[in-house]
């Protein structure tokens, strides 16, 4: 996903759900600060230990809460993997406080409404395939 937004160093990511930090910890890598929200206090714990043991704990913010617990006004990159559901629900927000040229990557699921850049296959296994939507504001 990162790669599709082709992050560079300084961009701003954040990661919309982020989980384990696995997104986080890859932007940071590639000299990004990386900002993830997860509702989950125990993922959020994992996140934050996972940043720490990759040695880029200084460049990773993790809030515990909803989308709502962040502004997105300088992100250059958004990641989501929620479900279209999910993504109708973030929609307005990201609508509202993305800067013109923010790129949002979504994993599988559709921003209902717009229409993607483009739209890539990833195929991890020959059975296993995955939609990623790169949208453009």
């Amino acid at each position: 996903m990162l790669s599709e937004a082709h992050v560079r160093p300084g961009y701003w990511v954040f990661d919309i759900g982020c989980g384990d930090g696995s997104i986080l910890v890859e932007a940071a890598k590639m000299g990004a600060f990386a900002v993830g929200v997860e509702l989950e206090r125990e993922l959020a714990k994992l996140a934050k230990k996972k940043a720490l043991e990759e040695g880029v704990s200084q460049m990773v913010e993790v809030v515990v809460g909803d989308f709502n617990a962040v502004r997105l006004t300088h992100a250059d990159v958004v990641t989501l993997y929620l479900t279209t559901e999910g993504n109708k629900k973030i929609l307005p927000k990201l609508k509202a406080e993305l800067k013109k040229g923010a790129i949002v990557v979504s994993h599988d699921f559709e921003l209902p409404g717009l229409a993607a850049k483009r739209v890539v296959w990833h195929y991890y296994t020959n059975f296993d395939k995955r939609r990623i939507l790169v949208y453009s504001f």
